[in-house]
This record gives structure tokens, sequence and C-alpha cells, in this order.
């Protein structure tokens, strides 16, 4: 019989210290008059019922945050760089990220990570990175996009 790891017993891993164990992971949302402020609040919850680690982070494409669930404060920078790269790598020809949503899959173990490019009217795009463990990578990619089309509507709206 295999046990299961014992931090994968525990319901949530909200809170719970960086792999650093020193620094206290963030929850940072946008605030209360953005566009965007419900459906950060609806991941965040998706992600604290994953039964396993998991991370978001919304930032404009030049990596100013605007809302991070589940990072360290010293990796907020780190992983808003390596989302642009990671976005930047991905093979061309795909639709016009200033202009649609699209989306890049990276999965590293059990780990899977999706960053959709949110087109932002009069405005630079954004760069939503929502990485888990616990979940499939298809249905990660699925309702990051579904996510990340939701945000565009609501720039779109405001603009």
């Amino acid at each position: 019989m295999v046990t299961p790891h014992p931090l994968a017993r525990a319901g949530s891993w909200t809170g719970r210290s960086s792999r650093r164990g020193r620094e206290p992971l963030l929850e940072q949302s946008p605030g209360p008059d953005s566009p965007v402020g419900a459906l950060w609040a609806s991941l965040v919850e998706v992600l604290a019922a994953i039964d396993g680690p998991s991370s978001a982070l919304l930032a404009t494409a030049t990596g100013d945050t605007v809302a991070v669930h589940g990072l360290a404060q010293a990796d907020v920078a780190r992983v808003a760089r390596q989302s642009r790269a990671a976005f930047a790598a991905r093979t061309p020809g795909g639709p016009d990220p200033d202009r649609v949503v699209d989306t890049a899959e990276l999965t590293l173990g059990l780990r899977h990570t999706v960053i959709a490019s949110v087109p932002a009217p009069a405005s630079e795009r954004h760069l939503l990175t929502v990485t888990a463990q616990g979940v499939s990578v298809q249905v990660l990619e699925a309702w990051t996009r579904r996510l990340a089309d939701d945000i565009h509507q609501a720039l779109s709206k405001t603009a």
C-alpha cells in the first residue's frame, strides 16, 4: 500500500509557507473597484479546492503585478519574468496575443502551468499564469483560457 505524502492530505495550501520555509505566501487581489476582482476571487476559490500546491499571477506584460495567489514575495518577479519568456518562446503562427486570448502550457512532473495572454484594450496586455498539481493539464488549460477570456471581456467593458 502506498501512502500519500503527508502534505497532500491537507485540504488547502492557502497560507502555508513557501518552499523556502520562511516567507508566507502572498494573497494580493485586485482593488475593490477593479473589473477583474470577482473573477480573481473565483480563481482563488478553485485553486483552494485543488488537493495540491497551486499558485496564480496576473501581471502586465512588462511584469507589473496586478494580483497574486500562493507565491512568496521573492518569487513574484521571477515567475513574471519566466512567464514572459515562456510565452514568447511558444511556437509562432498562433493567434495574435494582442487581439485574442492565447495560451502556452508547461508541465514539469506532476505540476502544470498555463500562461494566458490577455489582451487589454487601450493598454498593454496581461499575462495570467496558473500553476497547479493534482489537476490535468487539459482541465487547467480550459479553465485558465475561460478565465482569461472573462478578464478580457471585463477589461473591454471598462475601456
